[in-house]
């Protein structure tokens, strides 16, 4: 049945109505005939014909001799002719496609198909869901990382300096606004826990002004006198800011001692808390909100608008402890209850606010000094740069050394990649440069260094000094 099959296909192929008899080509060895002729019966069979292309082919010479098979010709076969055949073009000109010309890289659907699902993941215990969902987070990279490089490095920094100068520019005016209803309110109630409001506005209005000049001042670029960029100052001016609000938050509570011994001695001194006060208190809390939910949609990933979102974040469980303490140690609530003892409430609710605050900044300036003193990428980041080195370029024969930490927010990535000993400094160089631009085109990237080596048995010693 093959072979009646394949006799079939033959006698299609030699009575193609477009076949044209063109010229001579003598044939010396039967064998190589023999072959080429099986290998032509491999041709796929053409259904819908757009374009036309000559591919060169062999066909008897005479009409009534069609046998192409040489089993079932004579053996006095000796010459045959070409002929041209209809060929559809393809859609590369390569005579491969994507997916072979791509075949060297590790193949994406190895991974995606380990992704666990939600419905799986809802039976499990809380720390298997966190290291599925912490993968299903790094599948989901890799297939970023498949589908292109992203978005361009730089772009992307601008876009972050552009948003937390304008989220920077609406913070200080609102904080501004609201240092003077703060002001007017500690004037008509004299309570400390407004007191400790009011000094947190007053440092948060610093914090502005300080990340407003921080953020236009990296923009300005002066590469002789600053080589490496100014991208530095963001967080060495965020851990200045984060002991002053600590020293201003450890002065309230100091203060809020005292008062509370104070009082136990003196019983007049108990601070009022009308309707004015309540309503300035409230506005400040709406306000704050606001900024806060405003910064966390348009920047909570970058560390500038964090500093502001913390800073919103503060004031707004400050100024709802302030009112709520404010009030329970109000005269006012001391006339409607009738007991004395309530007096203690309003300082102690400022030492709350004080101890809060100085542990939130003492804890965001300790970040900060991580971030300066070199602190290493977390494992899914360096598995992110691992994975493009890998799948870089197919000469790439192993993968040395992917180190990444941080120069302050962003990340300064050095990668050593083995090459073929034999390959020219010229093919070595491009593959090299072009990964280190694919490098520093990630957003977290401040600046990426590829190392090119021929081996990987020698110790990193040997190359640089340890630190």
């Amino acid at each position: 049945m093959v072979n009646d099959k394949k006799d079939e296909d033959k006698h299609s192929v030699a009575s193609a109505p477009d076949i044209i008899i063109t010229d001579t080509v003598e044939v010396v060895d039967k064998s190589e005939m023999e072959d080429f002729v099986t290998k032509s019966l491999l041709l796929p069979q053409i259904n819908h014909i757009e374009d036309e292309h000559t591919l060169m082919g062999l066909a008897p010479r005479s009409q009534s001799n069609r046998c192409l098979s040489v089993s079932n010709c004579d053996n006095s076969y000796e010459s045959v002719s070409g002929i041209r055949m209809t060929e559809i073009v393809p859609a590369n000109s390569n005579i491969y496609d994507n997916d072979n010309e791509l075949s060297w890289q590790i193949p994406i659907h190895v991974f995606s198909s380990k992704r666990h699902s939600k419905d799986s993941s809802s039976r499990l215990k809380r720390r298997l869901r966190s290291y599925y969902k912490a993968q299903n987070e790094l599948i989901s990279v890799y297939e970023q990382l498949q589908q292109g490089p992203g978005s361009n490095g730089n772009d992307g920094t601008n876009k972050h300096d552009q948003i937390t100068l304008i989220l920077s520019r609406v913070s200080f005016i609102a904080n501004l606004l609201l240092l003077f209803g703060k002001a007017v309110t500690v004037a008509l109630s004299s309570s400390l826990s407004i007191i400790s409001s009011l000094v947190d506005s007053s440092v948060d209005l610093l914090s502005g002004l300080i990340i407003w000049w921080t953020s236009s001042t990296m923009k300005k670029r002066n590469i002789y006198l600053y080589p490496g960029g100014r991208t530095r100052l963001e967080p060495l001016a965020i851990v200045v800011l984060s002991v002053i609000m600590s020293l201003a938050s450890f002065q309230i509570v100091i203060e809020s001692i005292q008062k509370i011994v104070a009082l136990v001695n003196i019983s007049d001194n108990i601070p009022t808390f009308d309707n004015i006060t309540i309503i300035i208190v409230s506005t400040t809390v709406v306000v704050k909100l606001g900024l806060f939910i405003l910064c966390y949609i348009k920047g909570r990933n970058i560390s500038s608008v964090k500093v502001l979102l913390q800073d919103h974040r503060n004031d707004t469980l400050s100024n709802l402890i302030a009112i709520i303490c404010g009030y329970l140690g109000s005269k006012e609530f001391v006339s409607t209850t009738g007991n004395i003892n309530v007096k203690f409430i309003d300082p102690c609710g400022a030492i709350i606010i004080g101890i809060y605050i100085l542990i939130s900044w003492w804890r965001t300036g300790w970040e900060q000094i991580k971030l300066l003193t070199g602190h290493t990428a977390k494992p899914d980041f360096l598995s992110k740069i691992t994975w493009m080195c890998l799948n870089h370029h197919k000469s790439v024969l192993q993968i040395d050394t992917v180190r990444a930490f941080h120069f302050g927010n962003n990340f300064l990535v050095e990668v050593d990649i083995v090459l073929p000993e034999e390959m020219t400094l010229k093919t070595a160089h491009d593959i090299g440069e072009a990964l280190q631009q694919k490098l520093e085109k990630l957003t977290d990237v401040e600046r990426a260094f590829v190392h090119l080596d021929y081996e990987s048995e020698h110790r990193p010693e040997e190359e640089h000094k340890l630190l």
